[in-house]
């Protein structure tokens, strides 16, 4: 604009003072946009927001546990396993294989006569903790696999009498833990897996 209203001044002058006011310009105009380029790389950062939603699902445990001795299972076979056992205790006090931190949800003790009997132990813990346990397991004797029916862990250890073993099924946090003394409770693990994973 200046440049075509220069009326008596000499193209030195002006020069020099147009030189002058771009470098004026320059000076100031380079310095405004580099502190405004930065804040709006800074304000695209808030993408980590959905991290997190992970941390619920990561400890979450099936919302269908069994709470009642005598409601496991499907009545047939329970009554098939254990119709003919007393309900002794609620399983607290014994010490078996279990995860890290875990909590007891239900224990069942049935017994009948000197040497038959149930013992139902279900606990809860972190997945990462279940997970963990499962690994140990054959260090104490347990045989393990992946069961077909609910796609859990399923691992077993042989006593010295007839039907008398140790099962443990594992899976999503939750620690399913049965001993039966000649008595076989297959079906009636089974089963209680199936209401809990279906």
């Amino acid at each position: 604009m200046i440049r075509t209203r220069t009326r008596t001044v000499t193209t030195i002058v002006f020069a020099a003072v147009l030189a002058a006011a771009l470098a004026g310009c320059g000076g100031s105009g380079t310095a405004t946009p580099s502190p405004s380029t930065p804040s709006p790389t800074k304000s695209a950062t808030p993408t980590p927001t959905p991290t997190p939603a992970l941390v619920p699902t990561d400890t979450a445990a099936p919302a269908n546990l069994p709470t009642d001795c005598n409601t496991l299972a499907t009545p047939e076979v329970r009554q098939a396993a254990i119709g003919d056992l007393t309900l002794q205790s609620d399983g607290v006090g014994f010490i078996r294989p279990v995860p890290a931190n875990a909590t007891l949800v239900l224990g069942c003790d049935w017994i009948v006569g000197d040497s038959t009997g149930m013992l139902l132990l279900i606990s809860t813990a972190a997945p990462a903790d279940v997970a963990a346990a499962v690994t140990t397991l054959p260090g104490l004797g347990y045989e393990c696999g992946v069961s077909d029916d609910f796609g859990a862990d399923f691992c077993q250890l042989a006593g010295g009498g007839p039907d008398t073993e140790e099962m443990i099924v594992a899976r999503d946090g939750v620690w399913i833990y049965l001993s039966t003394s000649n008595r076989n409770g297959r079906a009636f693990l089974s089963d209680i897996a199936s209401g809990i994973w279906g």
